[in-house]
């Protein structure tokens, strides 16, 4: 009889593994098709900028902020199917907090222009951080990106990157002047897909980006925090622990 039981447990086990080869197998065709799909799109997207260079005139400036949001969405695609596989994804050296927050805003420097915000950085150059670079420009564009979409160009806002050292970390603010984020709704802006009253507003959120944000800083180890209040703008706070 116990021999029995073992020999059904072991099929069982058996079944249980084989299910779970299968799923990760799926989930990594999964991951090379999406990354396939991706790159394959920004040919396309790549002609598309191309051709508007020759092009000078309101259509033109129309489907270039199109273009960029196609491409930000893709970059948030790619990333979302990378954070599977992490581990194997990720290099971690000594970076310029400085150069990684400039290198950011240039990628995005057409909102920032179309939206009449005015990026303020203050960071020292010495500031200097462990971390990978690529998954960092990610995370800061969709802060970035946040910031001014949510913010009011009529008034020639600004959005603001400090840095600092507080205790044995480095703390980098990123802090809007824009419509803010109400106090039912601060909790649950890291949860996937949760847009709040504001975004559902906007209709440029996806619920995805500050998802993606907390779960790839918990991947490097960082934190982030946010804080904000209606009408008066949002601070996102980023810190990494000084490496001695």
């Amino acid at each position: 009889m116990a021999q029995a039981i073992r020999g059904v447990l072991h099929e069982q086990e058996r079944n249980r593994q084989q299910e779970m080869g299968e799923l990760r197998t799926r989930n990594e065709q999964q991951v090379v098709f999406m990354n396939r799909w991706v790159h394959q799109m920004k040919t396309p997207l790549s002609i598309i900028q191309l051709t508007l260079e020759d092009v000078e005139d309101q259509t033109a400036g129309s489907i270039q902020d199109e273009l960029d949001k196609m491409r930000k969405g893709l970059e948030m695609v790619l990333h979302s199917s990378r954070l599977e596989q992490f581990e194997g994804d990720f290099r971690v050296e000594r970076l310029s907090l400085g150069e990684v927050i400039r290198g950011s805003i240039a990628e995005n420097r057409r909102l920032f222009i179309r939206k009449g915000i005015t990026p303020d950085i203050r960071i020292e150059e010495e500031l200097h951080i462990y971390s990978d670079a690529k998954w960092l420009r990610f995370m800061f564009t969709q802060i970035l990106t946040n910031a001014v979409n949510y913010s009011d160009s009529r008034s020639g806002k600004k959005v603001i990157m400090t840095a600092y050292l507080k205790g044995d970390r480095t703390v980098l603010d990123i802090q809007d002047e824009g419509i803010g984020i109400s106090a039912e709704d601060i909790h649950r802006v890291f949860n996937p897909y949760f847009t709040g009253e504001r975004g559902r507003q906007y209709h440029e959120s996806t619920g995805m980006g500050l998802y993606l944000v907390h779960e790839i800083s918990t991947r490097l180890g960082n934190q982030v925090e946010i804080f904000s209040k209606l009408d008066e703008g949002t601070l996102v706070r980023f810190s990494w622990a000084v490496q001695k």
